[in-house]
């Protein structure tokens, strides 16, 4: 079976995803200082953290793509995950902080419903392709 449109926008959306988990991980490596809230050691964790949320979204990306079922869980906990968190975001007073989380819940959304479009279930093997 040919690999469905719907199939390579979730993966791509899954991809971006990761890449700016990566850039806010970069971003965070060059903010680390002794002085904040969090200590060192809390800062430290917080950017493996998300250095590893990077890479195992980057592989969930590259593994839906490639056709295996059980990908889908792990999408659709991070899509959830990140409706949440969006949503709290759009009482921000900053303007470009609710456009990020306007776009988030959009990539979220869409993620969610191609995720079960029916040519992706088939593809996954779901359901046998009519």
């Amino acid at each position: 079976m040919p690999r469905p449109i719907s199939v390579v926008i979730v993966a791509v959306l899954v991809m971006l995803e990761a890449l700016a988990v990566l850039g806010y991980a970069i971003s965070y490596l060059g903010n680390l200082s002794s002085s904040g809230v969090v200590n060192v050691g809390g800062q430290i964790f917080m950017l493996v953290l998300c250095l590893l949320l990077a890479i195992w979204q980057g592989s969930v990306a590259i593994n839906f793509f490639k056709g295996k079922a059980f990908t889908r869980a792990p999408i659709i906990v991070w899509q959830l995950f990140q409706l949440i968190l969006s949503v709290s975001f759009l009482s921000s007073d900053i303007a470009m902080v609710k456009i990020g989380a306007v776009v988030s819940i959009l990539v979220a959304g869409a993620s969610i419903v191609l995720l079960f479009a029916p040519k992706t279930t088939a593809f996954l093997g779901d359901r046998p392709s009519q």
